[in-house]
Order: structure tokens, then sequence, then C-alpha cells
């Protein structure tokens, strides 16, 4: 395949174009054509399921979680970003790193273990007299546990690129430190501060686990509920809704990538950390208190006290390892399929931004993936799959559901864009004068491929491969409604199944397992997400 062929972007368009479009001409559809009331048999109104569903109230709490979670999400992170380039201290390179493993740790397990371990009760609750931890702000600040580090790695990112010299020639002018952080730093910084806000606001919108184990009645989880409960209408009104919330914020996104302007400083250097003193030593353990304690230390230690209380009480453990081993089939499947919707996607436009060209519709419909929540993409998904196979044999609908097919294009429409992002990189990279060169010298295209492509690939492919497995180990709500059918028991499944029960010993045991596999990848990926 030739690096300026139009082949890649076509095929790259077709693929994307499924992926966002199923879903969201399915709920249309389920809007649509809603399904008659059984016990009336008359087809509700509009009006009627909104205010039947409370749906402005949930909309309301979904939007306000999210902007706090997205304003906490970004302080947070961004004083451990600034911890982390600007200062230095003992310890320093651990702290910082023990501060981005949160983002390993799923929504609904923090949840879990933060209620349980900090309500009456609870080995902290008991301990400080502590009420019960359900609402809003304990979601919130959950949520914000978890995004956290994503913030600390965009704005380091960002920090990592400034130079020394614009922020040395102000202080030498007398610019006190404030100014030179608002009129030069923050300039430099406003892209990544935007981009790590959306990210988190989107991440909490669409949570699922996180909102329901706590209580917390919003959007996403009452989605979840009406599709469990076979309300055909009232699920896809809420859908609707939660894909008006969604969708627009991608005109946000698409506003900050046109405000990024490069600063090109000829022979760029570092600025000089200084050390850390006390007052910002104080804010820096209140917010790993916040990130590290909420988001892994309390998780750890209550999912292990789970188990240790079940061993100690003799009670009898489901069999881990076929959890395990379905975690591991739909992962290692699911990432593989991922990586193949965002190859020809991250090819074509890695092809026009290497000749500087922005990478236009085609990349901006990959990140648009990424914004539809899990339960709202899985009800597209039903929603289109029983249109399309109405005009199919009898059993259509319990084929692609049984056969893992619907699970695998959820899968792939969750996760392309974040399997994009290093396949571009990767592609980027590329150096077309190795394949010039070899083809003077009259190497077949696949030698070509297979001798000089493919290991200059190589690195950013298991990348992107790792990230797509990361993120499937740690679904919960694609894998909840369209893998039940497949037969498959993965950890995740296992850990809201055995927590419904009230079976935490079970429960805890497959959160450890799964919590390893999901620290495992992110360790992986680490060095690839600090400098990328």
């Amino acid at each position: 395949m030739e690096p300026n062929s139009r082949t890649p972007g076509i095929v790259g368009t077709l693929g994307i174009a499924l992926l966002v479009l199923v879903p969201i001409l399915g709920l249309i559809n389920a809007i649509v054509n809603r399904p008659a009331d059984p016990f009336s048999g008359e087809t509700p109104s509009l009006e009627q399921l909104i205010q039947g569903a409370r749906v402005w109230k949930l909309l309301l709490h979904s939007v306000l979680l999210a902007m706090v979670v997205a304003v906490g999400s970004v302080m947070a992170g961004g004083w451990m970003a600034w911890v982390e380039y600007r200062t230095r201290f003992k310890g320093h390179r651990w702290v910082t790193l023990l501060a981005l493993l949160p983002m390993a740790m799923p929504s609904y397990i923090v949840a879990a273990s933060v209620r349980s371990a900090l309500s009456p009760g609870g080995w902290i609750g008991d301990a400080l007299g502590l009420p019960q931890m359900t609402g809003g702000i304990i979601a919130a600040l959950v949520l914000i546990a978890v995004t956290a580090p994503l913030s600390q790695l965009i704005i380091g990112a960002a920090l990592q690129r400034c130079s020394a010299a614009e922020e040395e020639a102000a202080r030498s002018l007398g610019a006190s430190p404030w100014r030179v952080f608002t009129s030069i730093t923050m300039p430099q910084l406003r892209s990544a501060v935007g981009f790590s806000a959306l990210i988190a606001l989107l991440y909490a919108i669409s949570d699922f686990g996180a909102v329901a184990v706590l209580d917390m009645p919003v959007l996403t989880w009452r989605l979840y509920s009406a599709v469990e409960g076979q309300e055909v209408a009232k699920a896809a009104v809420l859908g609707g809704v939660l894909l008006l919330a969604t969708l627009p914020l991608f005109v946000i996104s698409r506003w900050i990538r046109g405000e990024f302007k490069a600063h090109n400083v000829a022979n760029p250097r570092p600025v000089v950390p200084q050390p850390l003193t006390s007052l910002p030593l104080g804010i820096s353990v209140a917010t790993l208190m916040l990130t590290v304690g909420l988001g892994l230390i309390i998780p750890i230690v209550t999912l292990g006290s789970w188990v240790a209380d079940g061993l100690s009480r003799n009670l009898a453990f489901v069999n881990p390892m076929v959890s395990v081993w379905d975690t591991l089939f739909a992962a290692i499947l699911g990432a593989f399929v991922t990586l193949a919707f965002a190859w020809f996607p991250a090819w074509a436009v890695a092809s026009k931004q290497r000749n500087r060209k922005r990478g236009g519709l085609l990349e901006d419909a990959t990140y648009v993936t990424s914004a539809l929540p899990g339960v709202l993409l899985a009800l597209g998904l039903m929603a289109a799959a029983l249109q399309v196979t109405q005009f199919l044999p009898p059993g259509a609908y319990a084929g692609l559901l049984g056969t893992g097919l619907l699970l695998m294009l959820g899968y792939s429409t969750r996760f392309v864009a974040e399997v994009f992002a290093p396949l571009r990189v990767a592609f980027l990279s590329l150096d077309p004068r190795q394949d010039e060169s070899a083809r003077t010298l009259g190497v077949s295209a696949w030698i070509r491929w297979r001798k000089v492509t493919l290991p200059a690939l190589a690195p950013g492919l298991a990348v992107a491969w790792v990230i797509g497995f990361n993120a499937i180990v740690k679904e919960l709500p694609v894998t909840l409604l369209l893998g039940g059918a497949t037969g498959l028991r993965t950890l995740s499944f296992r850990v809201w199944d055995r927590y419904n029960e009230s079976l935490w010993h079970d429960a805890g045991l497959a959160g450890l397992l799964l919590v390893s596999l999901a620290l495992g990848s992110v360790l992986m990926t680490l060095s690839w997400r600090r400098h990328a």
C-alpha cells in the first residue's frame, strides 16, 4: 500500500462511518418507532416519556457532575504535572509515577471499594464515624481520582515542551512569578488544559459503574436500568437525550485543537526544577490523598480485605481462572478487531498530516466515537441489529449476539479513538525515504513491507494494541449488555455480578485480578503516554 494511495482514506471512511452511524441510526429508529405500551396498547408520546422518566432532572445531574469532575480533574492533574516537571524532592520520581497509576483502576471498582471502606461498618468509616458514602459528592471525588492522572499526562507533556527562555526573559524584565505564569506559561498550556477538561467531561458524563454503585441518579444509570427492564421506549428517549448532551462537546474539541499554536523556540531548554516548599508540599500531599488514596490504595486494600474475610470464614470461591481466560479472550480479540478498524483511518490521516494538512473530517469522526457512552452505544447497536434482522431468517438477532459480533463491534466503536492516536503517531514517524530506497533497488512490495515498514511500525502497533487491550479489560456496560449472550463471564462481569449479590469475597478476588491486568498494561504503555 503506497503512502499516498487513496485506498486507506476510502476504507477508513467506510469503517468509521459504520462505527459511528450504526448505533446512532439504531437509536434514532428506536425513538421514531417506539413500541406500544403492553398494557394499554397505545404508543406513548415523547412528552409523556420525558416527563415520566424525569429526563431534565437526570440531565441536570449528569451535566453538573461532569462539570465538577472536569474542573477537579484539571486542578488535581495539573498540580501533579507541575510537581513532576517543575519541582524536585526526595522520592520525586516514585511519587509522580504513583500518582499516574489510578488511571488503571475501573471506576466501578473504585466506587464499590470506597463506599464499602468509608461507610459505616467499613475499615475507615467505623474508625472516623463517617456517614453513608453515596451521592453526588463522593461520585465526583471518585471520578476525579480516576481521571486526574490523564490530566497529569496531557498537561505534563505540554509543560515538558515549554522553553525556559521565555520565562527567564520575563523574569529578567521584572515580572512577578504570577505574571510569568499567566502571561507566558498558561497560554502555552491552554490547549492541554482544555483538552484535559474535555476528556474528564466525556468520561464523567458517560460513566455508568461508579454512579450506579454510589446511587447517583444520572442519565447513564437510568438508561441501563431501562434497557435491563426492557423498557425500550423509555431507554430510547433517555439515550437520545444523552446523545444530544454528549456529541456537541466535540464542537468544543475542534475549537480547542484550532486554538493550538506551536511555540517555535530555537534550542528550547527545560525549566530548571525548584525545591518544593511547605505550602506546595501540603497541597501535593492533599492531592495525592485524593487521587492515590481514593483511586489506588483504598480499592486494593478493600478488595484484599474482602478476599481475606472469605478465606477466614472458609467461604467457597468461584474458580477465577474461567473469568481470567474469558477476559483475556475478549480483550485480545477485541484489541485486534479495534486495531483493524483504526488502521486505515490512521494511515490516511497520517498521510495528509505528513503533507502539512489537517486530518479533516475523517480524524474528527474517529474521535467522535469516544463520545458515545458505553450504555448508549450498546443500546444503539441492539436497536440497529433488531431493525436489520427483521429482514433475515429467524434467529439472526440471537446469532449476532451469541457469536459476539455485536460485542466486538461495540468494543471497536468504544475504543477505536484510543487505538487511533498511537497508530497515527506511528505512521507519522515512518521515513518514506527508506521505502523509496528499497524500491529503487528493486525490492518487492511485500519484502519492503516486511523488512522496512513493519519493523518501524512495530513499537507503535504494540502500544496501540495494549491500549485497546487495557480499555476492553476494564469496560463494563458494553460487556454486560452485549456480552451476556456469548456466555463469556469476564472479570468485569464477575465483579459487577458478585458485588450486586453481596458476595464480597468473590468480587474482591475478581477485582484484584482485573486490577492486576490493568496495572500491568498501563505500566507497559506509560513511557509512550508520558512522552507522546
